[in-house]
């Protein structure tokens, strides 16, 4: 996503010579408290159907619960950008965290003093993901800070390289961990208050983080002129209308896959939630293995190439999936999936940084988010239902075939 240069006129944000990512003190600490804190959600978000289906016994409910984990991206997604555009990106980044792991940490503790109710789950966990929105949004636009130009496709790679690492360490923990309580519920509690401390560490790493993470302020104007910029900008570039189109509906259609998974592994292969765990952590290795190519892989003339890839080989994952009779080709489909996220999510990150002038990257995230992430809690919300219904075998298909309509859509597209 990124064969267009900087604006005419727009100067580079980073002044500082070239070094290597390595020896970035300050890239090297966000790094390192994003490590830790993606590796606890990861925990967190493999307990979190599982403790709603143990209190509830409703796949809708553990649906619900991750529509409102993910809520916050379709409602403040634009303001959030205007926010972290104006407002000091380390104590943002830092408060994030601190109140990330006071919502969080109510979980397990309502569940201790017996007062865990679903209501007090929604509330924690959409609050929980507007901090989530907040830190993402803040931490990518602060990459061009941190960064060379040259360097913007290969940090990214190094993120998408923790999220996947995090997809093998995060549910394989998280399994082992929820097989520790004496309930099912009991250990999702456990595993929640793992994700909790995670926050608390990561924010005592980052005050260490001593380079500006944005530049000179904007001048003041009035929120809904911001807002608009950053939709302005995206919606009258034509390949990154048509990209912010094409994630929001791939966005939609993946949601409800880790939830099928669960309820297929469960109901239809009788995996306990260790072994479930240990399923997710195996296929979350094609991530890493995919985040280490993505950096190398991509180039702006390769950006078609990439999209229709990733899309016809999740098409396949998903239709793997619909006819898995086994947890080894449950977690091959799995894997396909997890295979090529990095790979697509560098080549989206890596072009829209590009094409973006500095001034605006937080509002031109915040507006690509809003549709693109957005489309996912209600393609959770809709799954949740649909599988009330329907099985997931027959889930996984309809999902399919909507990649491949995805597939058609991008044929047609310039990109």
């Amino acid at each position: 996503m990124r064969s267009e240069p900087l604006a005419t006129g727009e100067s580079s944000p980073v002044l500082a010579p070239p070094q290597p990512l390595w020896r970035n003190r300050a890239y090297a600490l966000i790094i390192a408290a994003g490590t830790i804190s993606t590796i606890g959600s990861a925990i967190g978000r493999f307990a979190l159907p599982l403790l709603a289906l143990a209190l509830t016994d409703s796949a809708l409910w553990a649906a619900l619960l991750g529509s409102a984990q993910l809520l916050p991206y379709l409602l403040f997604s634009l303001p959030a950008g205007a926010w972290v555009d104006r407002a000091p990106r380390r104590h943002l980044l830092v408060g994030c965290h601190l109140a990330r792991f006071l919502l969080i940490g109510s979980i397990p503790l309502a569940f201790a003093l017996g007062q865990l109710t679903m209501p007090h789950l929604l509330a924690a966990v959409f609050l929980a993901g507007l901090c989530t929105l907040l830190f993402e949004i803040a931490d990518m636009a602060a990459l061009p800070h941190l960064v060379q130009p040259a360097q913007l496709a290969r940090a990214r790679s190094v993120s998408e390289g923790v999220e996947a690492t995090a997809e093998v360490v995060g549910p394989s923990l998280g399994g082992l961990i929820v097989g520790a309580g004496s309930t099912v519920a009991g250990g999702a509690a456990l595993a929640l208050l793992s994700d909790s401390l995670s926050s608390l560490v990561s924010a005592g790493a980052l005050p260490g983080v001593r380079r500006p993470l944005q530049g000179p302020p904007a001048p003041p104007a009035p929120l809904r002129a911001v807002l608009l910029q950053g939709l302005r900008f995206v919606w009258g570039h034509g390949p990154l209308r048509a990209i912010m189109l094409l994630t929001a509906a791939v966005n939609f259609l993946q949601a409800p896959i880790s939830l099928l998974v669960i309820l297929t592994a469960q109901e239809h292969l009788a995996l306990s939630p260790a072994h479930i765990g240990l399923l997710f952590g195996v296929a979350g290795i094609a991530g890493v293995l995919g985040a280490a190519i993505a950096g190398w892989w991509y180039q702006p003339e390769r950006l078609r190439l990439t999209l229709l890839g990733s899309l016809a080989l999740w098409a396949l994952s998903a239709a793997v999936m619909a006819i898995a009779p086994t947890a080894l080709a449950l977690g091959f489909g799995l894997a396909l999936t997890r295979l090529m996220w990095p790979i697509y999510g560098v080549a989206v990150v890596a072009y829209r940084l590009e094409a973006t002038p500095a001034a605006l990257q937080g509002r031109v995230i915040s507006a690509f988010r809003a549709l693109s992430y957005g489309a996912e809690p209600l393609g959770l919300a809709l799954g949740g239902i649909a599988v009330t219904v329907l099985s997931p075998p027959l889930l996984f298909g309809m999902i399919a075939v909507g990649l491949l309509g995805c597939g058609g859509f991008a044929v047609g597209r310039r990109l």
